[in-house]
């Protein structure tokens, strides 16, 4: 006898419809404006590569300010064609005014714009597919980012001084130590370099909760596939993790973070993170 055949969801009653569409309409408009006005952002930020190229670090200053009044730009557009509503201003006061390491968990592709509108003066380590693209490795470059480690192992040495070197020059660093997105019944196994990087610079660990509801941007729900119910976006310092606590043990630290965020977001005080051997984002 044949299986029967698969239950499909239940029509969406026609409001929750209408927002849902409005919402997308709303999705292609936000993307079509950023692809017609974006090229015109490039231009003043390449000025600026130019302009202070023989003063990098205070060209590095001047990009990240102008990077975090894009990102806030982009999310009070975003708030106001009903797209999301994402939170970020409740945590700058509970934020170290010195060098910091802020590590979260990362649910949807929202979380790097509302990371970086809070956090101000602060960079980054991007995956080397993305930071070796011809366009915008120069204004990466510019604005401090952080090359991230390679398959080579030497490469790791790399990123842990250019890191120190960010944290001396006052600037923040933040970190998604799963490395991609989320899934969605667990966080991905912590990297471990956001905490040696911590841990030789003896500077505290911000933990930063992320939480969307409902879930948007997330591999599960796509960029023109918005949910019904506005997005809530929303930013929590959960801990300040201060390395000598730990024996500046990058390994403890890690667990005993991953620990953490596991049981906030998912609610399981108890759960245990997997072992992690290596040095990873």
């Amino acid at each position: 006898m044949p299986p029967p055949p698969p239950c499909s969801e239940p029509p969406l009653p026609s409001f929750a419809a209408a927002r849902r569409a409005l919402r997308s309409a709303s999705v292609a408009v936000s993307v079509l404006g950023y692809t017609l006005l974006g090229p015109m952002g490039y231009l003043p930020f390449a000025l600026c590569c130019w302009w202070w190229r023989d003063r990098p670090l205070l060209a590095a200053r001047r990009l990240q300010a102008c990077i975090r009044a894009g990102f806030r730009f982009s999310l009070l557009w975003l708030r106001w064609v009903r797209v999301a509503d994402c939170q970020y201003r409740d945590v700058i006061a509970q934020l170290p005014d010195g060098p910091c390491v802020v590590v979260a968990n990362h649910p949807t592709q929202l979380d790097v714009l509302a990371v970086n509108a809070a956090l101000g003066r602060a960079t980054t380590i991007v995956k080397p597919a993305v930071f070796n693209r011809r366009m915008i490795r120069p204004f990466l470059v510019g604005a401090g980012l952080l090359e991230g480690p390679g398959r080579d192992p030497i490469s790791i040495g790399r990123v842990l001084d250019d890191s120190l070197q960010r944290l001396r020059d006052g600037m923040r660093i933040y970190v998604f130590p799963e490395g991609s997105r989320s899934l969605p019944d667990r966080l991905r196994p912590f990297g471990r370099l956001a905490f040696e990087i911590a841990c030789r610079a003896d500077v505290p660990v911000v933990v930063l909760g992320v939480s969307c509801r409902p879930k948007y941007l997330s591999p599960q729900v796509p960029l023109f596939s918005p949910p019904a119910g506005f997005p809530r976006h929303r930013l929590q310092v959960l801990a300040i993790e201060h390395p000598r606590a730990h024996d500046r043990d990058s390994r403890r630290l890690c667990a005993h973070v991953e620990r953490k965020l596991t049981g906030w977001y998912f609610g399981q005080p108890d759960a245990d993170p997997a072992p992690q051997p290596a040095l990873a984002p």
